[in-house]
């Protein structure tokens, strides 16, 4: 028997400023299954390392699941992948699972997903008190859990054992010394620069995941808050934010990080000994580990405070709104979220904190190093600010980072650059959210 949904002209509208615009996109809800088969599609965005795993987390469920059909899709990153996912949760004929952004989930979250009954949950183990207090937090929407968390990658210190350790850097035991404030952070990157004979961290000033991600923790740390109500005005700390990108700027001084490396050139750059230090997403292990490289990996520092806050987001599992929801296909779904997650110490190898407590406290993930070395970020995580153009991939993050390289740059000052994003948030405010 199938459960019927009745979407809104709102729900579509939705979607379309998620997407971006209004397009046609066929469905592809769960077809029938062959041979009396339960079928079961899943849409995902993961490529590369990501990618392969996630592959061996869809076939561990096959084996587990012989009599449920998945289809599962890989779509392209960002953009393309949400605007196909929106307007196909608009249209009633999403597919049955689909990865999402816990800080997609300001637009996703209202009328274009499912919530997740917690009875089902608990009958297959699962329960929202074994995830990070602030993943939770995320997630859940009008006390209602929207998304299931898979992961949470913040953004992490990666460090050469070689160079900081000739630096100095490093504590008796071989891990990094702690670092806490601005002036010991900065002063570990000239150290570093000493050494490489080059910068002292590798860091994609020229990059607007980077650089929002860098920000974002800083921005944070020093209590930074930024309120996005619809109709604006944007109500942001600047002097925060200020502070914050004076920090960015004076790190990109050419010699404790540059000024002009992109995202991709970053990680080649630690990977090829030229810097001591990576900051960047915990992702970039594999381009460390196939360089060989002798690293490690921590946590972000408290660069202000006490607090490590990190920027971070969550890779999570939706239910698409469906307008005729199969109970035996949504059933499968529960089952496929819980086997993915309770099976998920193969994707923490690419660097992702697992989100169930069952895996980030077990001995196999503790031994996992430098995997588990940066474990407690989980509980200091920062998502992004909520409006509908913000997250990941989102408007909000390329936006910002032209006015972030713009102060990596030097093309702008501290004071300049915060009256840029706040006056571009103000507009994009006054625009106000058709849904």
């Amino acid at each position: 028997m199938m459960t019927e949904h009745v979407l809104s002209r709102r729900a579509f509208l939705r979607a379309a400023v998620a997407a971006g615009g209004i397009t046609a996109l066929a469905g592809c809800g769960s077809p029938s299954g062959g041979g009396g088969a339960v079928p079961l599609a899943y849409w995902n965005f993961f490529v590369g390392g990501d990618g392969e795993r996630m592959v061996g987390l869809v076939d561990t469920f096959r084996d587990e699941a012989p009599r449920t059909d998945v289809t599962a899709t890989t779509l392209a990153w960002g953009a393309p992948y949400y605007t196909k996912l929106a307007m196909a949760c608009a249209g009633g004929r999403a597919p049955d699972l689909a990865t999402l952004h816990a800080s997609r989930l300001a637009t996703f979250g209202k009328e274009l997903v499912d919530e997740w009954d917690l009875a089902e949950l608990e009958a297959r183990g699962v329960t929202p008190d074994q995830f990070p207090a602030p993943v939770l937090e995320r997630v859940t929407i009008d006390g209602r859990l929207m998304a299931l968390p898979l992961d949470t990658h913040p953004l992490v210190l990666f460090y050469n054992t070689e160079v900081c350790a000739q630096a100095g850097l490093l504590a008796a035991d071989g891990t990094l010394a702690p670092i806490q404030g601005a002036e010991a952070f900065l002063d570990a990157g000239r150290r570093a620069a000493a050494v490489t004979g080059a910068n002292g961290i590798a860091f994609g000033a020229a990059d607007a995941l980077a650089t929002w991600m860098v920000f974002w923790s800083l921005f944070r740390q020093l209590g930074g808050r930024i309120e996005l109500p619809e109709g604006g005005p944007a109500e942001v700390d600047r002097d925060a934010m200020v502070e914050a990108m004076a920090f960015l700027q004076t790190m990109c001084d050419g010699t404790i990080a540059s000024k002009t490396l992109d995202g991709p050139a970053a990680p080649a750059s630690f990977a090829s000994g030229q810097a001591g230090f990576l900051l960047i997403g915990p992702w970039e292990i594999v381009t460390a580990q196939n360089a060989g490289t002798p690293f490690s990996m921590t946590q972000f520092p408290a660069i202000f405070g006490d607090v490590p806050y990190v920027r971070a987001d969550s890779h999570s599992l939706v239910l698409p709104r469906q307008a005729k929801v199969d109970p035996a296909a949504r059933s499968a779904a529960y089952d496929m979220a819980v086997s993915m997650l309770t099976n998920s110490l193969d994707w923490a190898r690419g660097g992702h904190i697992p989100a169930l407590s069952s895996v980030a406290e077990s001995p196999e993930y503790l031994a996992l190093q430098p995997q588990s070395a940066y474990r407690e970020a989980a509980q200091v995580v920062e998502f992004d600010p909520d409006a509908y153009f913000s997250g990941s991939g989102s408007t909000l993050m390329s936006r910002a980072g032209q006015t972030l390289q713009g102060i990596t740059s030097g093309a702008l000052t501290p004071d300049e650059g915060a009256d840029d994003l706040i006056g571009w948030l103000d507009q994009q405010l006054t625009l106000g959210s058709p849904v």
